[in-house]
């Protein structure tokens, strides 16, 4: 083969390889980045942030069922 050919196919490896670690710098930026890109994170958060307010909201029912019950049963009493 002709030396020009080698250093044809040397160059073509050498572009190819620096797509190659390109790609795989891009495909593991974007797995460590992915939540907070996708916003599955913000979701996860603003979920929790949720479910505490409710369970919240369901310990002030508690204690306003509680509160009227004793309510009832001293209007009963006398």
């Amino acid at each position: 083969m002709d030396a020009s050919l080698y250093e044809l196919v040397e160059k073509i490896l050498w572009g190819v390889s620096f797509i190659a670690i390109g790609g795989a710098l891009t495909v593991m930026f974007f797995l460590v980045f992915a939540p907070s890109i996708l916003g599955s994170k913000t979701i996860h958060t603003q979920i929790d942030k949720l479910l505490h307010q409710s369970e919240k909201t369901n310990e002030q029912l508690k204690q306003i069922i509680q509160h009227l019950k004793k309510k009832e049963d001293s209007q009963k009493e006398p």
